[in-house]
């Protein structure tokens, strides 16, 4: 068994099936079990792939239009129609407008860890922030800020930003102190240490560390839509379970935000591989 050393070499077939071989046996479960529940008064906590199809198709494809309509009803139905994507792109809008302000941590990390005035500057207070539950703050962003993006976007700005920025100052604090001198020695200049020295070094590290933080980015989404949105995956799945208890477009927008998160995760990975082959080295 040879696969099961430390130095074995999988072939990609061999990858393959191990990749797809937790997920095959996840939908297996849900199969079998959503099968068992079909027939019980519990069958719409777990409906069947058949339903989870058709709650898909009403909420991704055209609605097919009937023959006498009246503009009210034409409007409605133009306003239900593509809900997924006009949800995911009100969602992906406003982790957008986060991550544009999450990645500020990064310069910020990597002056903590080139200068010491830095250091003792943002270090604690950095700590002290990323002690604090985000969602414990949930009702106070509301009422200070409103109801509408800004406190949505702050939500997640405050989850993620100081994990970034410290991730960013220990890699950066991390690296050996004889570099900056040898940068010196050729020339550099002390304002260009922490971005001709730390930075190229650390960069493809915080991006990993911000592509783990996807999923945290994505819970704290769902919970400023569930409290006040008009659009949004987290709203969608607020109103269709709460005030529906539609478990099958539940799932399908989860689904399918696993399924971006996914694809986004992958991308990320394979720009870093490609982009920064040296680390293969490491």
């Amino acid at each position: 068994m040879t696969f099961l050393r430390t130095d074995a070499r999988i072939p990609w077939f061999g990858k393959l099936a191990l990749t797809l071989l937790p997920v095959l046996l996840l939908c297996f479960t849900y199969v079998r079990k959503s099968s068992e529940l079909a027939e019980t008064d519990r069958a719409k906590l777990m409906p069947t792939v058949g339903k989870l199809v058709d709650a898909a198709k009403k909420v991704a494809l055209p609605i097919p239009a009937p023959e006498r309509e009246s503009e009210r009803r034409k409007e409605l139905r133009l306003e239900r129609q593509f809900l997924i994507y006009k949800d995911t792109l009100a969602s992906f809008k406003r982790m957008g407008w986060a991550l544009a302000v999450i990645l500020l941590a990064v310069p910020i990390g990597v002056m903590m860890g080139s200068y010491p005035w830095a250091e003792s500057l943002g270090k604690t207070i950095m700590i002290i922030l990323s002690m604090i539950p985000a969602l414990a703050l949930l009702s106070i962003l509301f009422l200070t800020l409103g109801t509408g993006e800004v406190a949505k976007v702050a939500l997640i700005v405050l989850g993620v930003f100081p994990m970034v920025c410290l991730d960013t100052y220990l890699r950066a604090r991390s690296l050996p102190r004889q570099q900056f001198f040898k940068a010196q020695s050729l020339g550099s200049c002390e304002t260009e240490l922490p971005w001709r020295v730390v930075f190229p070094q650390i960069w493809p590290d915080v991006l990993n560390t911000i592509r783990l933080n996807l999923g945290v980015m994505a819970v704290l989404m769902i919970a400023g839509e569930s409290i006040s949105a008009e659009a949004g995956i987290g709203y969608r799945i607020f109103i269709k379970f709460y005030r529906t208890t539609a478990m099958d477009s539940t799932i399908v927008y989860v689904i399918w935000l696993t399924l971006l998160m996914f694809l986004l995760d992958f991308a990320i990975s394979q720009w870093i591989k490609h982009r920064y082959k040296w680390l293969e080295g490491r």
